[in-house]
């Protein structure tokens, strides 16, 4: 895609942004070069993502569906960045996860069409929630109830 410079956003993501912590652990599975995409990897909230190298397919997905005998790490606890984030705004995730880095917070993040999720691992979630909060970022927690096969109702706890 090319692009003229009149269409490259010059300003930077400097707004405090909503999170939403979502109740389910997630994990990385590790699987065989050229793996097909698992059967329980597929139609599971609040996240799942495969990346395909010359070296694994990765797959991340609740904890829940991955079968035992699959080599994993996590978990994790996933917050989703709330509401579309430009593909060419700069400067969002390193808003979001500076402070974490400078309280000794482990993070992974990936990115989807809409939006940006930040993997923490999950013995380090409620540090992670109270750090944003007192850098003034509002954290809204799911309820398990509110997750579902259909995904969150987008209410907060």
């Amino acid at each position: 895609m090319s692009m003229s410079s009149d269409q490259v956003p010059t300003g930077i993501a400097r707004e405090n942004r909503a999170l939403r912590l979502h109740p389910e652990h997630l994990t990385f599975a590790k699987l065989p070069p050229g793996s097909e995409l698992p059967d329980w990897a597929k139609d599971v909230r609040p996240l799942s993502t495969v990346a395909w190298s010359a070296e694994e397919t990765s797959v991340l997905a609740p904890v829940r569906v991955v079968p035992d005998d699959i080599d994993r790490f996590g978990p994790w606890c996933a917050f989703e960045v709330e509401g579309h984030i430009d593909f060419l705004l700069t400067g969002v995730l390193n808003g979001i996860i500076t402070p974490l880095a400078a309280s000794h917070i482990a993070v992974t993040t990936l990115s989807t069409y809409n939006t940006d999720w930040i993997l923490v691992p999950a013995d380090q979630a409620d540090a992670a929630v109270n750090v944003w909060r007192y850098h003034g970022y509002t954290v809204n927690v799911l309820a398990d109830s509110q997750t579902s096969t259909d995904g969150p109702t987008g209410h907060t706890a």
